[in-house]
């Protein structure tokens, strides 16, 4: 996922579809891979009084899904079919991201558990 994409928001936080602005903690590329933090702008929402996000504020996210094959130790490789994103509130201290939401929608990789991310894995549905 490069700056300017389209990516779908994969929890009940509100927003449809987010646009990526920047890349936080991004490798040495410029595109985001699953674990990276995201600062988007909200697109489209459900509209219903109880979210807090709306349609044009910036939100931080963390990338879950991306369509580019990601590949694993035995040779084996995973590949999505879209890229998503879930919406985080940001807090000044490390390692306390809360999600927004409290379902994520679709397969979550398993690489996620490793880099320590395991309320956003026991959130999910399904973990690949």
């Amino acid at each position: 996922m490069q700056i300017g994409s389209i990516v779908k928001c994969a929890d009940n936080s509100g927003p449809k579809f987010v646009r990526i602005i920047k890349i936080l903690k991004a490798s040495a590329f410029s595109a985001a891979k699953t674990g990276d933090h995201i600062i988007a702008s909200v697109l489209s929402c459900q509209h219903r009084k109880k979210f807090k996000v709306h349609k044009g504020s910036l939100v931080y996210c963390i990338c879950i899904r991306i369509s580019q094959p990601i590949h694993r130790k035995p040779g084996n490789r995973i590949r999505f079919q879209y890229p998503a994103v879930i919406i985080v509130s940001r807090k000044k201290q490390k390692q306390q991201e809360k999600p927004m939401g409290t379902a994520v929608y679709g397969p979550i990789p398993r690489e996620l558990r490793e880099q320590g991310y395991i309320r956003l894995v026991s959130l999910s549905t399904i973990a690949l």
